[in-house]
């Protein structure tokens, strides 16, 4: 048995780190602590894998540990981003549209949100999250996760309209 619960995690953590670094990075806006969020939750895990009630799918289930842990670490810190948010975006650019300035206007304007709305942004937009699953992630209702996500970003589209960027792509 033990040995079954050892390749059910480890298939779990190699199928789904990128995505809970990524989610972390997001939070706790810090290459480092980022990374120490997603090895604290992993060793959260494996140390709970036994608990698991089957409520949620075991995806979802390892995401409110990485969630949980990056929330700790920003917390811990309260300082601001040691990462640039064109870091962050690493799209490319066409002859029409500088996609890393939109990109790290962006991720400027979500780090201006309230905690909550953040997370629910980041997890939708981002992550392309179900409201369900976002839901169970977080331990708050489908209805009040619209609603924060709506409210998200309905700011972000104000905070990028007052950026009043010129996006166009040097030719």
């Amino acid at each position: 048995m033990q040995r079954e619960a050892l390749s059910q995690f480890t298939d779990l953590v190699e199928r789904h780190t990128d995505q809970w670094y990524r989610v972390a990075l997001r939070i706790v806006l810090d290459h480092d602590a980022a990374q120490d969020a997603v090895q604290e939750a992993c060793i959260k895990m494996w140390t709970h894998w036994a608990s698991y009630r089957g409520e949620a799918q075991r995806s979802t289930w390892a995401y409110r540990f990485v969630v949980n842990e990056a929330l700790n670490i920003q917390r811990r810190s309260r300082s601001k981003s040691s990462v640039d948010p064109s870091e962050l975006a690493g799209v490319p650019d066409s002859p029409y549209f500088a996609a890393d300035a939109a990109l790290a206007a962006l991720y400027g304007a979500v780090a201006q949100l309230p905690e909550q709305q953040r997370l629910v942004f980041q997890l939708r937009y981002f992550d392309e999250l179900p409201y369900a699953e976002i839901s169970q992630i977080l331990g708050t209702s489908t209805g009040g996760l619209k609603a924060n996500y709506h409210h998200a970003v309905a700011k972000i589209k104000k905070i990028m309209v007052g950026l009043n960027l010129d996006l166009h792509a040097e030719s």
